[in-house]
């Protein structure tokens, strides 16, 4: 009984901290379609205060796209002592006995301290 108690709660804990869950939990929003606009565009007649600087000018940055989402956020650290912490409470789990426990309690606070700092 003691057994399966701690292999189910191994497995609760790797499915709620494994990566692929974490990053699909910070996900942005999609961001709205912008409208599609046509080739010809309404061009200025006459002079103007573009077409008087000379020489080499920066591009103006207003019309950049928002930034790709990073994959690898919270990536690091805290992930592999959430990793290292699940891992262990399924050795532990295998093991059974006075030394599985133990080694599962010990898998359960490195990943629950993986988790602590990955949140924060």
């Amino acid at each position: 009984m003691n057994r399966r108690i701690i292999s189910i709660t191994a497995i609760v804990v790797l499915a709620l901290t494994s990566p692929a869950t974490l990053a699909v939990a910070q996900a942005p929003a999609p961001a709205p379609k912008a409208p599609a606009s046509s080739s010809f565009a309404a061009k200025p007649v006459g002079p103007t205060v573009e077409a008087t600087k000379l020489g080499v000018s920066q591009a103006s940055s207003a019309s950049k796209a928002p930034a790709a989402y990073d994959a690898h956020v919270g990536a690091g650290r805290n992930v592999a002592l959430m990793v290292v912490g699940g891992a262990a409470l399924i050795v532990g789990a295998v093991i059974g006995g006075a030394a599985g426990v133990l080694i599962a309690v010990a898998g359960a606070a490195v990943g629950l301290y993986g988790l602590y700092y990955f949140i924060q």
